[in-house]
């Protein structure tokens, strides 16, 4: 069964002989890192904190419609991680899984033998589950939803017209109930052109 895989794996990858299509449908999915920076929304000061993801390789999916080779759209599903919060003393009080629906405007450029940058903006739905550590307290519920602003800006290389492998930095910043933040941080994706 390996051996069908890497086999039906291998001819997808040199069966395309042109690189990189100017248009068309993509599907992605790959692993990212997690950064989050923040502070407590009680008091009108923040003292700002940041945590590394204390859980490391977070799922993301993307999916895509390049226009030509400068501009497309794309949607991604990102796990941006779980981090230990603090509040305004910066005391940690618990920690927060983060994740996020996202859609961006994409604009960049390709180049010749299949290297292309990239540029991402656009807008998130994130999601934030609050856990309080014992005898601690979250502000404003366990639960929150808000909207935030995407940035991101990668490279990618194609091997052929249907596969590529993506690098790309992207950080969503948001502001719920509890927390005025940013998570984020650098995702390796396979890219599948159709």
């Amino acid at each position: 069964m390996r051996f069908k895989l890497i086999a039906v794996a291998a001819l997808i990858c040199v069966s395309q002989t042109v690189l990189a299509a100017d248009n068309g449908v993509y599907l992605g999915a790959g692993l990212a890192s997690g950064r989050f920076t923040g502070c407590a929304n009680i008091t009108s000061t923040c003292n700002n904190f940041s945590a590394n993801s204390t859980n490391s390789g977070h799922l993301r999916l993307i999916g895509g419609y390049d226009f030509n080779k400068y501009i497309g759209v794309e949607v991604g599903l990102s796990q941006l991680g779980t981090y230990k919060v603090q509040n305004t003393a910066l005391a940690t009080v618990g920690t927060s899984k983060v994740s996020a629906f996202s859609v961006a405007a994409k604009g960049g450029y390709t180049f010749p033998h299949g290297f292309s940058v990239f540029g991402k903006l656009g807008l998130a739905s994130v999601d934030s589950k609050y856990t309080a550590d014992t005898g601690m307290t979250i502000p404003s519920g366990a639960d929150q939803r808000s909207t935030g602003l995407l940035f991101g800006v990668g490279g990618q290389y194609n091997f052929n017209e249907s596969f590529g492998i993506r690098l790309l930095t992207e950080v969503i910043g948001y502001k719920d109930s509890a927390y005025t933040g940013a998570a984020g941080g650098t995702n390796l994706l396979a890219v599948f052109k159709f």
